[in-house]
């Protein structure tokens, strides 16, 4: 696979790209990607959109099958405790502790629809999690069963009907049965506990700068003082704009770098003035490759909003 990785760089480099262009084209794909994808991975993907011909039809199920391997899922998984309204392409581990059965529905359509739910708990708490139609067809597994390790990948968050909060699969998750690398505490696999009477966690704690250093991959908010640091428009390799803020964040501990792309950098910088106060909710700390300092970069669902205090 690292020899193929190569040749494939080697690829792009003859396609007239620069290398400073390559690694550029891998950040944005790892950012665009949240986490779901390896360097190698996106290496694969940014090859294919610069429509180098190795991607024949005799090798895309083998390039496919590697690409899925490389993909890392416990290092982008969060605790049960930090998922929060709206968060989208969640990942997290748990053992299954009350299955809630699968319901057939009628859609608004006229069309039969599938629905099936079930609860896991990590170390600390407990979620109800939501599948669709064929996706239902892993809880009729003789192995789907209380006391088994679960691993939700690309789910999204939402408040159910109890107000509690709800992880459900999307079209592109899945849900892998016995994950390898997931430890988990014991359970009582005939442990029920009533979803209505589980605490609603909303996390609200706040990193200093300096406590950020030692953080890596969710961090649900931040404050701090701005000062833009640059801001570039960008044309990548298939003609298109794309633009770049970067901004530096200081509190009384110390600084770090904000990475924005895309059109939020332009939003952003319309409305922050330097000095100005400002929160940011929902970034990813991650750590430069070039400078070994940490980051924060923006994802889908990161915010920035000027406050004052």
């Amino acid at each position: 696979m690292a020899e193929r990785a190569e040749q494939i760089y080697q690829a792009l480099l003859e396609t007239g790209l620069s290398e400073e262009e390559i690694d550029q084209q891998i950040d944005e794909k790892l950012i665009e990607y949240q986490g779901f994808m390896t360097k190698q991975a996106v290496l694969f993907l940014i090859a294919k959109e610069n429509g180098i011909n190795i991607y024949s039809s005799e090798y895309n199920s083998e390039i496919q099958k590697e690409i899925e391997e490389l993909i890392d899922y416990n290092d982008f998984a969060i605790p049960i405790s930090n998922i929060f309204e709206g968060m989208q392409n969640i990942v997290i581990a748990g053992r299954i502790t009350e299955i809630f059965g699968i319901k057939n529905f009628i859609k608004k359509d006229g069309t039969l629809g599938i629905v099936g739910s079930f609860q896991i708990r990590d170390k600390n708490e407990s979620i109800k999690i939501v599948i669709w139609n064929n996706q239902t067809e892993i809880m009729e597994n003789k192995f789907f069963q209380k006391g088994e390790i679960v691993q939700i990948i690309g789910g999204y968050s939402k408040r159910g009907i109890d107000n509690n909060f709800e992880v459900h699969l999307s079209r592109q998750g899945k849900i892998i049965l016995a994950p390898e690398g997931v430890i988990l505490p014991e359970v009582n696999k005939y442990e029920h506990q009533d979803l209505s009477k589980e605490k609603v966690v909303e996390t609200s704690s706040k990193f200093s700068i300096k406590a950020l250093r030692n953080k890596e991959g969710f961090i649900k908010f931040v404050k701090g003082t701005v000062q833009v640091d640059e801001f570039k428009e960008l044309t990548l390799k298939n003609g298109e704009k794309s633009f770049l803020l970067k901004l530096i964040l200081s509190d009384e501990s110390g600084s770090i770098k904000i990475n924005i792309w895309g059109m939020d950098a332009v939003e952003y910088i319309k409305i922050i003035d330097e000095g100005d106060s400002i929160k940011l909710s929902n970034v990813v700390i991650r750590q430069n490759k070039y400078s070994n300092e940490k980051e924060l970069n923006f994802i889908r669902n990161s915010k920035l909003e000027v406050i004052s205090i």
